[in-house]
């Protein structure tokens, strides 16, 4: 009667209404010694009073797991009530099982519940499995990045189920990882780089946080930069300490660097200076561009420079950088950022000096004055 794909469909939006039904129903646990037994639970699952039913469908969803027995018997009851019910109670408990697994993790904020939601319908045959027999959990990382490539490859493939793949994927190489940090997990950063992938990244704030987790669980530096640029794009607060983690690893390239200085000098964070000024003097070269008929060459230094100038609220154009271009996400384009040869480089150097020497001295004179 239904196609494989229907049939899939209708599966999903019946367990994404099994997810919602038991968040409604979720209510602060019970204490354990007011429980009733799980199969008294069962039997009232066939009560007169509606009341009555819902209360022991309540106490059976807080027993969890353990009330499994209880409610396999319960599904062959001849009432068919008390069949029904078991069986919506068992797939919530399972939906519950994966959620109160995950929560550690995510977080407890409604953006955090609708990635599980994501995760659990990207997957359901596994965190049902994985909800009755739960084992280690360390090794799991190879099968969810495989299953992430595999739904990358279906066409066509919704971004809610890229979402869920993302985040499992990240979820369970971030477990594999607290659990044994020497051991070296497979890359998704050429996954990161597709399409979709960008997109849930940029437009799902708890994967982004999730990513985060992996990014720095696995000291993977490409997606750190891409991270950087997608949340100076969206004005996000936490471009900050990615460009204070990215100058905090000696194993970043200078190409990454000049973004994280640049970040810092529009935060303008006073407690960032250190971090910039730890750049002045690398000579690393960046980048190579033709500018208004002449060739200009950057460094780390440059960038370092010119951040410098702007946090103090100057332009760095006065001081000698004549081949700026303005960028609204990285404040300038750091390839603008350069000189034609050494003896622009370093009179931009003075001219800074100089300037910073006369404003000290005025300083000093009007605080005499006070």
């Amino acid at each position: 009667m239904f196609g494989p794909t229907c049939r899939r469909t209708l599966f999903f939006a019946f367990a994404a209404g099994c997810w919602m039904t038991t968040v409604a129903r979720s209510e602060p646990p019970a204490p354990a010694s007011h429980r009733r037994p799980a199969q008294e639970l069962v039997a009232q699952l066939g009560d007169a009073s509606y009341q009555q039913r819902e209360h022991a469908s309540q106490e059976l969803l807080e027993i969890g797991l353990a009330a499994k027995a209880a409610l396999a018997d319960g599904m062959r009851h001849p009432d068919f009530e008390i069949a029904l019910r078991c069986r919506r109670l068992w797939d919530d408990i399972r939906v519950l099982a994966g959620w109160q697994r995950v929560r550690p993790m995510l977080g407890d904020s409604p953006a955090a519940r609708a990635l599980y939601d994501k995760m659990f319908l990207a997957d359901i045959a596994f965190w049902y499995e994985l909800a009755e027999q739960p084992g280690t959990l360390d090794g799991l990382f190879p099968e969810r990045r495989a299953q992430l490539q595999q739904a990358l490859q279906q066409a066509p493939v919704s971004l809610a189920m890229v979402e869920g793949a993302l985040a499992n994927a990240f979820y369970f190489g971030v477990l594999a990882k607290r659990s044994k940090p020497q051991q070296e997990l497979e890359s998704v950063d050429d996954l990161l780089r597709l399409g979709l992938c960008r997109q849930a990244l940029r437009d799902n704030e708890a994967l982004s946080d999730l990513w985060d987790l992996w990014a720095k669980a696995t000291g993977s530096d490409g997606p750190a930069l891409d991270r950087l640029l997608r949340a100076l794009q969206n004005k996000q607060p936490q471009a900050r300490d990615i460009a204070l983690n990215l100058l905090g690893d000696e194993r970043i390239p200078a190409g990454h660097r000049q973004y994280a200085l640049l970040t810092l000098a529009k935060f303008k964070n006073p407690a960032d200076e250190r971090w910039i000024r730890k750049w002045l003097d690398d000579q690393s070269p960046l980048d190579t561009q033709f500018s208004r008929g002449v060739v200009i060459k950057s460094q780390l230094r440059d960038v370092a420079l010119a951040a410098t100038i702007y946090r103090a609220g100057e332009d760095p154009e006065k001081f000698g950088f004549h081949y700026l271009k303005a960028d609204p996400n990285t404040l300038y384009s750091p390839s603008s950022l350069g000189f034609k040869n050494d003896e622009e480089r370093t009179q931009a150097v003075r001219n800074w000096t100089a300037f910073t020497a006369k404003r000290a001295v005025r300083t000093t004179m009007g605080a005499s004055h006070e």
